[in-house]
């Protein structure tokens, strides 16, 4: 729940309640979503499919885009083993290479993520597809050496790590534990999700963002019912994608991780989404682009060339949008508007108990609370406090949804 005082509700005639149950889930989208319920737990979500819409073949440049990141209004990429030790910056409304940026003191062994943080770039020189492999490394750029507009050749600073659950480094090609694609930027740690032919899950693993030599601390794992191959993290709203397939069979998904505080990702309400249409294309790179759409890149397979996709979350990550959706507009009076304070007429909501969020301009949860409508009277009074953000707000039931705005 956000801790907010945002608002106040007057409830002479409203009760809230607060008791948890046990085993259900606060989630909206979930298919157990329970308003009464206080914690996000075992939530559970349909069979969820998505189409990406296709937006061009990538250069010929990095038709083995392995990494992808997006910042300076570019979608930046790279190729993986083998490829020259660079990043190229594409512009999204053509497709073409607008930018480089070369690193000649280096190697690209092979590269397999880019993760963007406030200062810093990440390069993750990891792949490891035989478990074998001992120089496992992540180079860090600073982002103040990286011009504006036009290529560079940038210097770098190396992080070399091993993870530490792994003793054994025996070639093996078809289930070792021990690969790794995925990689994000938290505050002070990087964040990297194992590819796991084995066991076909992931396990998430915590490094300093510093330069030496670090070990690589196992904190959490999960099913994801496949190989993990990109990451991205939207820290500005607490969202996590994860792109990959299933191993042999080649069925691309996305798993959106969200509904977590502090970077504690195993804690995140975690949905997979197929993608049919992408089907035997060999996903790598995932970037967002704006807190409701992701890009995703395709190396070059058999099958397809090099490609990239773009997919809208809204459906899956904006609470607000699913009001819009699938919800019925209460009609609200403005009882004094100075004071903020509004009315509802309860007649409007069928008996049930609601999870009432209340929403900012733009989408954001400013705050949230439970009530059952057999504790209403007549009349739901709601006063704002004036510096509130809060401009709408929404009644999400098991079977019904309300929504509604003060202006």
């Amino acid at each position: 729940m956000k801790n907010s005082l945002g608002f106040w509700l007057i409830f002479s005639f409203f009760l809230f309640a607060g008791t948890a149950l046990q085993g259900q889930c606060k989630d909206v989208f979930a298919a157990n979503f329970n308003p009464s319920d206080s914690f996000s737990v075992s939530c559970k979500y349909p069979i969820t499919i998505q189409n990406p819409d296709f937006l061009f073949e990538l250069p010929k440049a990095v038709e083995e885009s392995s990494g992808l990141v997006f910042f300076d209004g570019l979608l930046w990429t790279h190729n993986d083993s083998g490829g020259d030790a660079a990043l190229y910056g594409i512009d999204t409304a053509t497709g073409e290479i607008s930018r480089r940026l070369f690193f000649p003191e280096i190697k690209n062994i092979d590269w397999e993520e880019v993760a963007l943080h406030e200062d810093y770039l990440f390069i993750g020189d990891f792949g490891n597809n035989s478990g074998s492999r001992k120089n496992l490394l992540i180079y860090r750029v600073s982002r103040m050496d990286i011009p504006p507009k036009g290529d560079a050749e940038l210097s770098t600073e190396t992080i070399y790590f091993s993870f530490e659950d792994q003793t054994d480094y025996t070639v093996n090609w078809k289930s070792n534990n021990f690969d790794c694609e995925a990689m994000v930027a938290g505050k002070d740690q990087l964040y990297l999700f194992s590819k796991n032919r084995g066991d076909q899950q992931s396990k998430l693993y915590t490094l300093p963002i510093e330069p030496g030599k670090h070990t690589a601390k196992l904190v959490g794992r999960f099913d994801s019912h496949g190989l993990i191959t990109g990451a991205d993290y939207n820290s500005e709203r607490n969202q996590l994608a994860l792109v990959g397939y299933t191993y042999k069979t080649w069925k691309p998904f996305v798993w959106l991780f969200y509904g977590f505080e502090n970077e504690n990702f195993m804690e995140a309400n975690k949905r997979r989404i197929d993608l049919p249409n992408l089907l035997t294309t060999q996903i790598e790179g995932v970037a967002f682009v704006n807190p409701w759409q992701i890009m995703i890149s395709a190396e070059r397979s058999k099958s397809f060339t090099a490609r990239a996709f773009k997919m809208d979350l809204e459906p899956f990550l904006n609470p607000f949008h699913l009001a819009l959706h699938k919800g019925e507009l209460l009609d609200v009076n403005k009882k004094d508007i100075e004071r903020r304070i509004f009315t509802i007429n309860s007649d409007q909501f069928k008996n049930g108990d609601y999870r009432l969020v209340y929403f900012d301009k733009n989408d954001r949860i400013v705050n949230e609370e439970v009530f059952k409508t057999d504790e209403i009277n007549s009349t739901l009074f709601l006063k704002l406090m004036p510096e509130s953000e809060s401009v709408k707000a929404v009644f999400y039931g098991k079977r019904k949804i309300y929504y509604c705005y003060f202006k």
